[in-house]
């Protein structure tokens, strides 16, 4: 055997692992020596990188992306409408999340991220929270990681058609009904991502509008003696300039929930919705269904450099609430709404803002409400004051003042979501992006 052979059969029998450049590395020193000519050099060079292209591995080529969040929260409770008073706490949380990205092909990526967090009981509402409270663990225990995304992303290419794009997400998916225009807060918890389907499209008009379309269906609880529990929504809207200056959105969200049973309905319970109130086929016959609206939109001016001001609002109604026969003086409660004011941008001075949030306690399934500005509980109000700065770059301080009452605080209709109502809450926060 040829002494040139042996050293490329023993190269190309290097484990996949190897990196990359050992094969042609290898290929140069063989040609330096006189071991191959240049007619042979130029055909194995070929050869091997028509072999990487095909063979190579797609694990040495995912995007990789995270960030890391240092949290110190106060906690300061008042007397609630039962007569309590729950002692005030002070903690140091953490947030960790990974992100990695591998681009299968033209038409499809792959996509999973894992996340801190403290998710041994759910009906505690730990499935709103990637948060790790420092000592959580006795002893200084090992802190769980958990899979916060996993999803194939299918998607049309750059040049299908001209201003449009469409995908497909199949798995455990980012909302595809939020926003990150403002505190998109209302009805969502913004650390939920739903198991099932989602597909986005979006077409531009022109240079000055944007059209948009988002559907889902997902699956809250899989059943293996009966029907799932699930949600259908479909959202539309636009992105519109006005002018240089002037920017404005808007959208309209449409959700059913079907197949709902008597342990979906005691979770929202367990946060505030009034038994027997969500919808008019109770859960004490059985399964059941509502439908939920929602409309939301902003405005933007950015004439002022480094000071963009954002205003925006979002409105629910559930359309199937009513008056509960166990709890008949409780009403309806059937609406949400709020709204926020944005001004700044942490890059320049500062990134400001204010909101107010207002969740009746059958506008939504409470279970899924956001977890900080009214603890996850439905019957609640509450305000939002906020700043961020960038301090270096990837990382930015912010500090949060939270605090928020009940809508009603009749008893024992209520007591539920009265309970501990009364607090306010203050976070600061040093967020690493990497």
């Amino acid at each position: 055997m040829r002494p040139w052979l042996a050293c490329l059969l023993f190269v190309f029998a290097v484990p996949v692992a190897a990196e990359e450049p050992v094969v042609q590395d290898v290929l140069d020193i063989l040609k330096e020596r006189g071991l191959v000519d240049d007619g042979q050099y130029t055909a194995l060079t070929a050869k091997n990188f028509a072999y990487e292209e095909e063979q190579g591995g797609l694990l040495g080529r995912i995007e990789w992306s995270g960030d890391f969040r240092g949290r110190f929260e106060n906690f300061w409770f008042d007397r609630d409408e039962t007569g309590t008073r729950r002692d005030d706490r002070h903690r140091l949380r953490y947030r960790l999340r990974v992100q990695g990205k591998a681009e299968i092909n033209e038409y499809v990526d792959a996509v999973f991220r894992f996340a801190s967090g403290e998710a041994v009981n759910f009906d505690e509402g730990a499935n709103r929270s990637t948060n790790r409270t420092l000592g959580r663990s006795r002893d200084f225990g090992m802190n769980p990681l958990f899979i916060d995304r996993a999803y194939l992303d299918i998607h049309t290419p750059d040049d299908w058609i001209e201003g449009a794009k469409a995908q497909v997400l199949f798995g455990k998916v980012p909302n595809p009904f939020r926003w990150k225009i403002g505190k998109d807060l209302l009805l969502w918890d913004d650390d939920i991502n739903p198991e099932g389907v989602a597909a986005r499209f979006s077409y531009d008009v022109d240079e000055r509008l944007n059209l948009f379309l988002n559907a889902g269906y997902f699956i809250a609880d899989e059943n293996s003696t009966d029907a799932d529990p699930h949600v259908f929504g479909v959202q539309g809207g636009l992105h519109g300039d006005l002018s240089e200056d002037w920017h404005v959105g808007a959208r309209a969200s449409f959700y059913s929930w079907r197949s709902l049973n008597n342990a979906y309905f005691g979770r929202s319970e367990r946060f505030g919705t009034i038994e027997d109130g969500l919808t008019s086929d109770a859960p004490t016959v059985g399964a059941s269904n509502f439908r939920v609206i929602e409309v939301g939109g902003y405005i933007r001016y950015d004439a002022i450099e480094g000071w963009p001001v954002l205003l925006y609002g979002h409105w629910v109604q559930n359309l199937d609430a009513v008056s509960s026969e166990l709890f008949p003086a409780a009403g309806k409660e059937d609406t949400a709404w709020g709204i926020g004011l944005e001004a700044g941008d942490k890059k320049h001075f500062a990134a400001l803002g204010v909101g107010y949030y207002e969740i009746e306690a059958n506008a939504w399934p409470a279970q899924f409400l956001d977890s900080d500005i009214t603890d996850g509980f439905s019957n609640r109000g509450g305000w939002h004051v906020y700043g961020k700065r960038q301090i270096l770059p990837n990382t930015d301080f912010s500090v949060e003042l939270l605090w928020s009452d009940p809508v009603r605080t009749s008893l024992p209709d209520f007591e539920t979501s009265v309970s501990n109502s009364e607090r306010i809450r203050l976070r600061t926060d040093v967020i690493v992006k990497f």
